[in-house]
């Protein structure tokens, strides 16, 4: 009988272990999978925020290319030493004061000798911001009045000046899309590996649609049931708990009518020295056993928890898949109430 008891202990303990090693293992499955999962969405978000630069600094190259042209900025530039005096005495010409004259003419040999299109695009926004201010000093309104007569916005026809407002909002627009993006590459750096701002003015949508080619022999997911198999697990973890306790209440009934027996043999005096060592392991096995009967029962608990929660996952999952496939079906007009 203690032969038995015994087996039925390793028994007990071995399910135990396998029990606890699945779990560990799903667990790490899901840990591993997750890990991936935010490696591809940082991989991806980069390669977004790559292209969105790249678009982005090619968009200010071809507005501030366009803004010189319109303003005739780009026939003032000369690689000649006075060709920066040259281009100053021109813009006063225009009626710029000295002060925007020079600041102009740096903007425009910023362009060409720096390959720096953001002092061209900010006399654009300028332009844009004081042509809708009402009290101008008379600094602004030469300003206004000198460059902006050369793109149309003052003294044009209906057309010309929509047309300089149009450019006028492009130079504004890619300046804030330089922004956008500059501030999505920072909260990048700090780990977020979401683009936040949808619409940064770049058709996001199209560079959204430039997915990070994984190689499926580099990147081998795990795999993560789903909800029917989540269903399926947890009643089966669910049996194999219940069928524990009922093997460790029948091993702890078994040791209990083996310390009556060894009682017995005791008080007849015929226990043998091996039946007597046993004997006095019974009381320790025993508490062993209620210990881990309770931890048991605790699992039992958890999981009956477990197949609720499951199956409510389940039925949600297939609520949600009928509603979608119904929005299909209809366009989008599907409502369940």
């Amino acid at each position: 009988m203690a032969e038995n008891a015994f087996d039925a202990l390793n028994n007990i303990l071995t399910k135990q272990e396998q029990r606890r090693s699945a779990d560990r293992q799903y667990a790490l499955a899901l840990m591993q999978f997750d890990y991936q999962k935010q490696q591809a969405a940082m991989a991806q978000t980069g390669k977004q925020l790559e292209l969105l630069q790249g678009a982005n600094a090619q968009m200010m190259t071809n507005v501030a290319q366009d803004f010189m042209s319109s303003a005739g900025l780009d026939a003032i530039y000369d690689a000649e030493d006075k060709g920066a005096e040259n281009a100053m005495d021109t813009l006063e010409d225009l009626g710029l004061s000295k002060r925007d004259a020079s600041k102009v003419a740096s903007a425009v040999w910023a362009y060409y000798t720096g390959q720096n299109p953001q002092p061209i695009l900010k006399l654009g926004r300028k332009l844009k911001n004081l042509s809708q201010l009402e009290s101008l000093t008379s600094e602004q309104k030469m300003f206004i009045k000198g460059l902006g007569s050369q793109i149309g916005l003052v003294g044009g026809s209906e057309f010309d000046i929509e047309n300089a407002k149009s450019l006028l909002d492009r130079t504004d627009k890619i300046l804030l899309n330089q922004d956008e993006i500059m501030q999505e590459v920072y909260e990048y750096g700090s780990g977020d590996f979401e683009i936040q701002r949808k619409d940064i003015g770049l058709s996001l949508s199209q560079l959204q649609d430039e997915t990070v080619e994984e190689d499926e022999s580099d990147l081998s997911t795990p795999y993560v049931p789903s909800a029917k198999e989540l269903v399926s697990d947890s009643k089966k973890m669910l049996r194999q708990n219940e069928d524990s306790v009922l093997e460790k209440t029948n091993a702890l009934e078994l040791l209990k009518d083996e310390s009556n027996v060894l009682s017995q043999l005791q008080k007849q005096g015929t226990l043998t020295d091996e039946q007597r060592q046993y004997m006095s392991r019974i009381p320790t096995i025993m508490g062993e056993f209620e210990n881990e009967l309770e931890e048991l029962n605790q699992a039992v608990i958890e999981s009956k928890q477990n197949v609720r929660e499951d199956v409510g996952f389940e039925a949600q999952t297939k609520l949600s898949d009928f509603m979608e496939t119904q929005r299909n079906i209809t366009g989008g007009s599907y409502k369940p109430f």
